[in-house]
């Protein structure tokens, strides 16, 4: 879903946009949709990102494709009925159509998610100890969407330790457990949309108290709450900000409520999906302060997935390192510093966004444009070299060959493509 927009949306391609879509709606179990489909026979919903994706791209479809909100009642027949999963005391509406799937997966978020994966055991994941498969999420009393657990990695950083010489087998390297900003940007975008769209017939979600919140209430309330919970102030002085770990000010926080709180602090490119999907969490001026800093991760094709001066930062990924080092054995640091493609794509987006806003003078609009245009050189000239013409998963630090990449990723390509058009939308 991360690459739907930029491959498919973009490039007019929206039949398969829609098949992909009503495909992966019809898998939709817990209120979550799966990250492993398995042709549909025994997917795996472990990703507590991949569900706001998703919904994202039902909100993109909707703007973008000639069909527009058509979408909305096509027919959908689940795999897996609702009566065969629904959590006790949760009402949750009956499923004809697209909107319905969508309701069901607001609903069962905003009364809460609990189960334990479907075949646990070493038959699904040969890795992860016990507790990993155990799968919750939620929304909290600020709005915002949380879940996960230490020893499982419900997002796109997931990384499951596999060593037992290094002894990380079963770690996730990167649990990031809590209310993630990415996830927490998605959503404010779905119920943002959602609040004003009138051919969607639900107006909002049941909390488990017997209180109901309207989209555009859940809307308010994550305006309210984001910055505070999130922002970490240059002086490092804030409600919600511990100053002893703190690495980086003038950020903002990758996590919320995770259970090793330094997580919450790192540096990473996630805010950056947040600031292009839902700008008006952040204030303007805090947003052109995290975008500077943004650059300390800016590689020549990537984005760094932990800053450099992180204590954990390690740039080099080797999936078949045998070392004894707990960081690194069997590539642990898939996602503690190698630089990413795709994630450069929102940073973009965003930076574009906030230094070019609507009314921007020509000199601005130049500067903006010429900015990003001037990153998307390098990626241009790899594209003429490079024998599959395409654009890798991730680089190695500092723009290293990583043999243990993928050397062509849809959504490295997509993502790409959503910030060029970004550009070329505003000057046109």
């Amino acid at each position: 879903f991360i690459a739907l927009r930029g491959c498919l949306l973009l490039t007019g391609r929206f039949q398969e946009a829609r098949d992909t879509i009503l495909a992966y709606a019809a898998v939709v179990r817990h209120g979550l949709v799966p990250n492993l489909l398995d042709s549909s026979n025994n997917p795996r919903y472990n990703a507590r990102d991949a569900t706001w994706f998703f919904m994202q791209c039902i909100q993109d479809y909707c703007t973008m494709a000639p069909e527009g909100t058509g979408i909305l009642s096509a027919p959908v027949r689940l795999r897996f009925p609702v009566a065969g999963w629904q959590e006790k005391g949760v009402d949750l509406p009956k499923v004809a159509c697209l909107a319905d799937v969508m309701q069901v997966i607001l609903q069962a978020h905003a009364a809460g998610i609990s189960f334990r994966e479907w075949n646990a055991g070493k038959q699904i994941d040969e890795h992860m100890r016990d507790p990993g498969f155990n799968i919750i999420a939620g929304v909290n009393g600020e709005g915002f969407v949380y879940g996960g657990n230490t020893l499982n990695c419900g997002t796109w950083m997931d990384k499951m330790g596999s060593s037992d010489k290094a002894a990380n087998r079963g770690l996730p390297a990167t649990p990031r457990d809590g209310a993630d900003v990415e996830i927490v940007g998605l959503a404010k975008s779905t119920v943002r949309w959602l609040s004003t769209l009138k051919e969607y017939p639900y107006d909002g979600v049941r909390l488990r108290a017997d209180k109901s919140m309207s989209f555009g209430s859940w809307s308010k309330l994550l305006e309210v709450s984001f910055e505070r919970w999130f922002w970490i102030p240059e002086d490092g002085k804030a409600e919600h900000c511990d100053l002893k770990m703190v690495n980086k000010a003038g950020i903002y926080k990758d996590v919320v409520g995770c259970a090793q709180p330094w997580c919450d602090y790192q540096h990473r490119p996630n805010c950056f999906i947040a600031m292009a999907v839902a700008p008006e969490l952040f204030t303007p001026s805090r947003a052109v302060v995290a975008l500077e800093n943004g650059e300390d991760l800016l590689g020549p094709l990537g984005m760094s997935t932990l800053d450099p001066s992180d204590l954990a930062y390690r740039g080099d990924y080797h999936n078949d390192d045998d070392g004894h080092d707990k960081h690194t054995a069997q590539g642990w640091n898939y996602h503690q510093g190698p630089e990413w493609v795709w994630p450069l794509g929102y940073y973009l987006r965003a930076r574009f966004q906030f230094t070019c806003p609507p009314g921007a003078g020509p000199e601005d609009q130049h500067h903006a444009v010429a900015t990003v245009m001037r990153v998307l050189r390098q990626h241009r000239q790899h594209l003429w070299r490079d024998p599959w013409r395409s654009l890798p998963e991730l680089t190695n630090s500092h723009g290293a060959y990583c043999g243990h990449s993928c050397p062509a990723q849809a959504w490295s390509v997509g993502c790409l493509l959503d910030a060029v058009h970004t550009v070329q939308t505003a000057v046109d």
